[in-house]
């Protein structure tokens, strides 16, 4: 009796490591694909982020007196439309929050963007951010007021991607509302803050589609070179996850939570030249 005790024992002791090998099999892979994705998700959004507010900040300074980068405009003479051409040249130059940018943004525009109708399109003429090649076109539309008389802009982006250095390549498309809740009263720029719905689909560094959903309008300060709050859903082979942009810190940190309830903080950050 005692054999057939210990015989069962060892049999359930290795069906169970067979088991938990099994799920760990099936679940590290799976898991680590929701990293890649969360990381491709925050890079997009944030480097796409920073070319509009780069454009908005070099259309408004002409450069602000710097060599680099060289700022030109078509036709110069205040009328519209006109096109501003924001060149760092091969070589770059490095910005106020240590990126380097090289190559060129080119921005079409039909008229001011504070009257309604007028549109904004932004391309890329082998254009880099920390080495990662950004192309693309985004169409910038101001589409009236809404609440409060808030200013509202609808913001499509076709055929975007990302190719980081080790050619990697992640791909997007978007469709979002800018809501102006701050700062169109002021001709500054600095104290402008949006809120930001709609969603976003592509394609991450693997070849595995991804969506992504703002379930809480995600808050952008033009003050600040990250979102500072908000929430959204994102979809990859029927997993979804929540990504939080935190409380209204000007910080670089997301929260993701799995279906579960584990948690994983997401530093948004150049990670592909560590």
């Amino acid at each position: 009796m005692k054999k057939l005790f210990l015989l069962i024992a060892a049999f359930a002791a290795i069906s169970l490591a067979m088991t938990s090998c099994q799920k760990e099999e099936t679940e590290t892979p799976a898991f680590e694909e929701d990293l890649t994705t969360n990381e491709d998700v925050a890079t997009v959004t944030n480097l796409f982020q920073d070319t509009e507010d780069e454009a908005d900040n070099q259309i408004e300074t002409r450069g602000g007196g710097l060599s680099c980068p060289t700022v030109t405009v078509t036709p110069d003479d205040g009328t519209f439309p006109r096109t501003a051409t924001i060149d760092y040249g091969p070589d770059g130059c490095e910005g106020p929050n240590g990126r380097l940018r090289q190559g060129t943004i080119i921005v079409n525009q039909t008229a001011p963007m504070a009257s309604p109708g007028a549109t904004r399109t932004i391309t890329f003429d082998n254009f880099f951010v920390d080495g990662v090649q950004v192309q693309g076109l985004k169409t910038i539309t101001n589409a009236g007021t809404a609440g409060d008389n808030n200013i509202v802009f609808t913001r499509i982006v076709e055929g975007a991607s990302l190719t980081f250095p080790d050619g990697e390549t992640v791909t997007w498309d978007a469709s979002h509302t800018l809501t102006q809740v701050a700062g169109a009263d002021t001709p500054f720029l600095p104290d402008n803050v949006f809120e930001i719905t709609g969603g976003s689909s592509g394609v991450n560094r693997n070849g595995v589609a991804f969506t992504a959903e703002i379930t809480t309008p995600l808050i952008k300060r033009k003050n600040c070179p990250w979102i500072a709050s908000g929430v959204r859903a994102i979809t990859i082979n029927g997993r979804t996850r929540t990504m939080d942009y935190g409380d209204g810190a000007c910080d670089r940190v997301a929260t993701v939570t799995y279906p579960n309830g584990f948690t994983r903080e997401v530093l948004i950050r150049n990670w592909w030249r560590l």
